[in-house]
């Protein structure tokens, strides 16, 4: 019994540090997530709340956030803010696309959904 505490503590604790860099308020219902260095990605069959992700740019020059949205019902909102607190990108009621967007320097980017009963999913990658 001792073992088995001990091995569900260790998971937790796993889990933690795995998703400690991403942040939010979300409901999610049969959700799978990946999240890297270069690429967050998030499917669900329902998303409702937000979520949040701070990422590094440590080189200068032109930096490209790749976003593939996918939206089968509801509603889905995506902003991607610089250090300034500069909005480079904001969509609502995101449909079905594929896009980029372009980031000039290096720095701190916060890249934030929220979703309203949205079923579908986000694929973001950066370089």
């Amino acid at each position: 019994m001792k073992k088995i505490l001990l091995l569900i503590v260790q998971m937790l604790i796993v889990v933690a540090c795995l998703v400690g860099c991403s942040k939010g308020g979300a409901l999610l219902i049969w959700s799978v997530e990946k999240s890297v260095s270069d690429h967050w990605m998030l499917s669900y069959i329902k998303f409702n709340g937000y979520k949040e992700r701070k990422i590094t740019m440590s080189s200068e020059g032109e930096h490209t956030f790749t976003v593939e949205i996918v939206t089968d019902s509801g509603d889905l909102k995506l902003e991607i803010e610089d250090d300034n607190g500069t909005i480079l990108f904001r969509g609502n009621k995101m449909p079905t696309n594929t896009f980029s967007v372009i980031a000039d320097g290096g720095g701190n980017y916060i890249i934030r959904v929220e979703a309203n009963a949205h079923k579908g999913s986000f694929d973001i990658k950066w370089e």
